[in-house]
């Protein structure tokens, strides 16, 4: 996939940041001095980051002072490296314990993982039934029950649940449908919550690095010296222990609509969805 930039518009509407910057600042509480640490996150250089920090330090002593109101409407970014930009829509970032994850504002991606005993009574299930089997019988009939022309319901197993991909029709994460049809498919609340705040979906492409056993640095933007001095190393155990796993299996196709989607096809050939690898 040819490689591409995005426009710093595009990585702001999903919190996304391609310069990072931190540093260290003293503000004076009840007279006396106290170093803090400010981190910002900026889409034009890292010169604009470094400036955006300091403005931020300033504000944190204005809201010390009293001469500032604190901003309730403020969200925050999403700290995490940017390592493929497919297209605006599309960007690739590593999250904090590692992982490659897509955010996505093209795709309808939802995970399924937990259900309270109230749902199982409701679709019929008293939990004797394989929770994901009961998942995918319930994502069947609901698909049955909608005019679903020119869309697309893929569903594949994770390692705890289901993920379900719907292509040919988008739902805003802002917007009412979007929580409706979450309430309806009783997709994972704080997933919901995250793409709600992020403005866009996301999807993990790689493994959690705990289920391989391979060590958890924690990954945060700018990269502290501590986890950037063991970058390289860290990456290279974790590709070579992800090479026998995968994160995803396509185990139901909704639908008769679907053409090629070169963000499909690239969800399904880095989780590596049409493997018989075991899910981690």
């Amino acid at each position: 996939m040819k490689e591409h930039v995005a426009s710093p518009q595009a990585l702001a509407s999903m919190h996304l940041f391609r310069f990072w910057h931190s540093g260290e600042f003293e503000v004076v509480v009840d007279g006396q001095p106290v170093t803090i640490t400010c981190s910002a996150g900026s889409n034009l250089s890292l010169d604009d980051a470094q400036a955006l920090c300091s403005t931020k330090a300033e504000r944190v002593q204005r809201l010390i002072d009293g001469s500032a109101e604190r901003d309730n409407s403020y969200e925050k970014p999403v700290r995490e490296e940017i390592t493929h930009e497919i297209d605006d829509c599309n960007i690739v970032t590593r999250n904090r314990y590692g992982a490659l994850v897509l955010n996505s504002c093209s795709l309808n991606i939802f995970d399924i993982d937990d259900y309270k005993r109230s749902f199982w009574e409701a679709i019929g299930f008293g939990g004797k039934k394989d929770k994901k089997a009961a998942i995918v019988d319930h994502l069947r009939k609901l698909f049955e029950t909608r005019d679903q022309h020119n869309v697309t319901w893929r569903v594949y197993e994770t390692c705890k649940g289901i993920r379900l991909i719907v292509v040919g029709q988008y739902l805003d994460p802002r917007s009412s449908a979007f929580g409706k049809f979450s309430q309806e498919i009783n997709a994972d609340a704080l997933y919901t919550l995250l793409c709600t705040k992020q403005n866009c979906y996301r999807a993990r492409l790689t493994p959690k690095p705990h289920r391989l056993h391979v060590e958890r640095l924690k990954f945060v933007c700018p990269l502290p010296e501590d986890v950037e001095g063991r970058y390289a190393q860290w990456l290279q155990e974790y590709q070579q222990q992800s090479e026998n796993y995968a994160v995803c299996r396509l185990v139901a196709v909704l639908g008769n609509s679907f053409n090629d989607n070169p963000i499909v096809d690239f969800h399904d050939r880095v989780c590596r969805s049409e493997t018989s690898l075991p899910l981690a």
